[in-house]
């Protein structure tokens, strides 16, 4: 008997030590990471309004000659389906997706789980400047969340998982589709010319993972199945992927977005002043203000009124860094404006004819201060 349950141990050893090495290598990281996030990634349907005439334009002037009704133009009402991806925020139904995946549609439907759920949602708030938007389920159940992550915590070369429906209208499944990369680069400045300049497209977080069109507003997920950006855009000369993709930082994002839950939109950081190039001004004028540095920005107006005139800005000081980041042009001053909120710390490093200086002050929302 005793030995019948050695000999039993022993075969059981066996079996473990040459268990199939394939089988458990396919369960990664990676893999176990898409599980956990994928369920919360939705696809975003909207519809668009269009007028159709019933009439081409040349017989406008015909109908003047005579007294009858003019035929009026149709409304034709078309819904497109997932024009771009989302994820689950919370239990409650917020999903958090880029702006400009919404930007154009008269209408946001509904979402798409990957499970086949199709649920209608309403807009809660939208942010032009930081390119995010938060939906909300109109009838929340039992949903999906994806955990967020630190997008300050990232490492150069570490996995990351893109997760999104790219030309989600061509496909006739909800289940999202993933591309494996790494992190390329982090804190990218991208050229302000990138969304006319309109757009806080900085410090962007730079990936090699496949983005595609229809990506727009999906995770960019961490090997722990964290969210640590939003895929947002890529440099390409053909439309398709190759390698240059680029996402909003979850940190700026999920502050953003939870202005926008709270206030139903994102309160405008303001500073109270407005500035010019250096470089743009003439010697002789630069002599008059006695400015006396060849870089950095010049205070043109300031508010009296203003945060930045109460710590001790005046018209003629040049910035040279705001918050460590250097100053060259006007945009950098509002890019870190722009990612500021009400109530961060904002420091200038000034030169007043010669002598250098710091001013800092706390931001304030434009529609309070004045």
């Amino acid at each position: 008997m005793q030995r019948t349950i050695m000999l039993t141990a022993f075969l059981s050893a066996l079996s473990i030590a040459f268990a199939d090495p394939i089988a458990d290598s396919r369960r990664t990281a990676i893999v176990t990471s898409i599980e956990r996030a994928a369920p919360a990634v939705v696809s975003i349907n909207v519809s668009v309004v269009r007028a159709q005439r019933n009439v081409p334009p040349m017989f406008d002037e015909f109908w003047g000659f005579f007294d009858i009704p003019r035929p009026t133009n149709q409304i034709e009402k078309r819904r497109i389906n997932s024009v771009g991806s989302g994820f689950i925020l919370s239990a409650e139904g917020h999903i958090l997706t880029n702006y400009h995946v919404i930007e154009d549609a008269d209408e946001v439907v509904s979402v798409t789980l990957p499970d086949g759920r199709e649920l209608p949602v309403t807009v809660v708030g939208a942010d032009d400047r930081t390119d995010i938007a938060v939906l909300l389920v109109r009838e929340p159940q039992r949903l999906p969340t994806i955990p967020l992550g630190d997008s300050e915590d990232l490492l150069t070369g570490e996995w990351v998982i893109a997760i999104g429906n790219p030309f989600g209208m061509l496909m006739k499944d909800p289940q999202p589709t993933v591309s494996v990369g790494v992190i390329s680069a982090n804190h990218r400045r991208v050229s302000s010319s990138v969304g006319n300049g309109e757009r806080l497209y900085q410090g962007m977080i730079q990936t090699d993972a496949a983005i595609n069109p229809g990506n727009s507003g999906g995770p960019l997920v961490n090997a722990r199945g964290q969210v640590v950006g939003v895929n947002t855009m890529i440099f390409s000369q053909s439309g398709g992927s190759v390698g240059l993709g680029f996402a909003i930082p979850i940190n700026r994002a999920r502050r953003v977005a939870e202005e926008i839950i709270q206030y139903g939109r994102r309160r405008d950081p303001w500073a109270g002043f407005k500035v010019e190039d250096v470089q743009s001004l003439q010697p002789a004028i630069l002599a008059e203000l006695g400015v006396r540095t060849d870089t950095g920005c010049i205070v043109r107006n300031i508010l009296r009124t203003s945060p930045a005139f109460e710590a001790g800005l005046r018209p003629g000081d040049v910035i040279k860094k705001i918050n460590t980041q250097q100053v060259d042009t006007a945009s950098d001053i509002d890019f870190v404006l722009w990612d500021l909120f009400i109530g961060d710390a904002c420091a200038l490093s000034v030169n007043r004819q010669g002598r250098d200086l710091t001013v800092s002050f706390v931001i304030q929302e434009v529609s309070t201060a004045r």
